[in-house]
Formats: structure tokens, sequence, C-alpha cells
């Protein structure tokens, strides 16, 4: 499985989904933790939407953030990807333990 967070400091879990600076993507398989930076964050519209298709591109499978836009929500779900909701301000691995153990 493959996780993805949104942050803005690579730490804890950011506020925003689409316009989060970066997506912490954690592969279960090996556990590697990766980030990358959202190229979507200054676009005019559907950074959300943008976002979920790159998560989808990278493999996801879940996605946990505090809030998911009704676009972004839709383009994730199309993608076969799960929503699950992670407190803003949760450390990365905090949040991705949390979400293993469901």
């Amino acid at each position: 499985m493959r996780y993805a967070v949104p942050t803005d400091d690579g730490e804890t879990v950011a506020k925003v989904f689409g316009r989060a600076s970066s997506f912490a993507i954690f592969d279960q398989a090996d556990s590697s933790l990766v980030v990358h930076r959202n190229d979507g964050i200054n676009a005019e519209h559907g950074a959300g939407t943008g976002a979920a298709s790159f998560l989808a591109d990278k493999g996801v499978n879940v996605v946990l953030a505090p809030e998911v836009g009704p676009k972004a929500s839709a383009g994730l779900a199309a993608a076969g990807i799960e929503v699950v909701v992670a407190a803003t301000g949760t450390k990365l691995r905090a949040a991705i333990d949390a979400a293993i153990a469901k």
C-alpha cells in the first residue's frame, strides 16, 4: 500500500490538500517515505484535481488529509484512492501508522 499525506514542512500534515507545498508518500512495501513537491500549488484552478492525478500516477492507494474538496475527492475516488481523515499538525509517521493500524 502507498499512503500520501499533504505537507508544508515535510514533518506534519498540512491543513490543505491541493495547495499543500508537497506530498509525503509512504510505501509500505519497503517502508520508504519520500516527499514530492506539489507542482500544482500555484494553479489558478484545479489544484486539487491536479494533485489527485499526480497521486494516482504515483500509485497511491490512500490519502491522509484533514479535508479534501469535492472535485479532488471525486478525482481520488475515480482513481480508486481512499481518503482517510488525518488532523492538521499530526506528525506524518503518526498519521500513517494510525491509518495502517485501522
